[in-house]
């Protein structure tokens, strides 16, 4: 683990089973960390496990993650481009398909959402194999006010890139 572990500090944590780790001792081979036991960056990490406890913010990426997965879900009932929503807590993705059916990737449309996205100043990654799965990776103190902003910009993009298709259809018809 690492990254926001430190809030900026540099540090991170190998997190793993007794078991394992005394493989590597009778082996004989060490574990080596560039800012292992930094005390700055260690005391970082504490004051960021208080905050995370103090503030409930796990209890807030597992209730507001249900509650941004559940308002995904129904816009990927409305729209054919959304071919999948999965995911937990705060890691959640948003499948984009040109064909509900077949689940030909909407590689296009899918970064066409994510730039649309950005200008509204909303940061997204595109994930898969084929770069079509819109990954959602809020902050643990992003609010259902945040998701429900989220989902309204998200749905005219998605609306507009599906009345794309929808008349590109009727031009070959």
């Amino acid at each position: 683990m690492g990254k926001s572990m430190g809030n900026g500090f540099p540090v991170a944590a190998l997190i793993t089973r007794r078991c394992i780790t005394q493989k590597f001792d009778k082996d004989g081979i060490e574990y080596f960390n560039t800012y292992g036991g930094n005390p700055v960056s260690c005391r970082a990490a504490i004051a960021v496990l208080d905050v995370i406890e103090r503030e409930k913010l796990m209890d807030n990426a597992r209730d507001v993650g249900n509650y941004l997965l559940n308002k995904l879900k129904e816009l990927g009932k409305k729209y054919d481009i959304i071919g999948d929503v999965r995911g937990r807590g705060f890691f959640l993705g948003v499948e984009i398909v040109r064909d509900p059916k077949k689940r030909e990737p909407g590689i296009e449309e899918a970064h066409e959402i994510k730039y649309k996205l950005r200008e509204h100043m909303i940061i997204i990654s595109l994930d898969g194999p084929k770069h079509n799965v819109i990954k959602f990776k809020p902050p643990m103190s992003f609010s259902k006010l945040d998701a429900d902003f989220l989902c309204d910009k998200l749905e005219t993009i998605v609306r507009e890139c599906q009345n794309k298709k929808d008349e590109k259809q009727e031009t070959y018809m």
